[in-house]
């Protein structure tokens, strides 16, 4: 959020028209304007000045909190979008953890193996007719859904 965006929200919150708060600060309403659609900065003495008027440090005013607001943000999404980001990283981790113990016990089952088919070969036979195959296949599978979930998320972030 810019410092334009902060000062009209926090403008409103107050209850305050921008002609008030020029009067307050002894500025022009076209001023305050310039601050809003971010054209201009406020100076310091000004920045001060309209921290006292709302009531808020300058940190606040300045964006040194903006951890507190992408919180805030996250908290105030709908159910299914929150779920989208909740779901995804552990269904990634276990995807990938799927998918290395399929890996490694085909490896394991294709290194000591004495028989094989010959179509397939040592690492065919194991990802065909061991467990590995199955626990491989089922954690691609859990990264992939993973993956789409993750970019439908950027996806309504960027259109948001």
């Amino acid at each position: 959020m810019t410092i334009g965006e902060k000062i009209t929200q926090r403008r409103l919150a107050a209850h305050l028209s921008q002609e008030i708060l020029a009067e307050r600060l002894g500025v022009s309403t076209q001023d305050v304007s310039r601050w809003e659609s971010g054209e201009v900065l406020p100076d310091a003495e000004k920045l001060l000045q309209l921290c006292r008027v709302f009531g808020i440090s300058a940190d606040e005013l300045l964006g040194e909190n903006a951890k507190a607001d992408d919180a805030s943000d996250f908290l105030s999404l709908p159910l299914w979008r929150w779920s989208l980001r909740v779901i995804s990283p552990p269904l990634a981790f276990a995807g990938t953890a799927a998918a290395l113990t399929g890996l490694t016990g085909a490896v394991y089952h294709a290194l000591t193996a004495d028989q094989w088919y010959t179509d397939f070969g040592r690492f065919g036979t194991a990802l065909r007719s061991i467990w590995c195959g199955a626990v491989l296949s089922a954690g691609l599978l859990l990264l992939a859904i993973a993956l789409a979930l993750l970019v439908f998320e950027v996806l309504l972030s960027k259109r948001d």
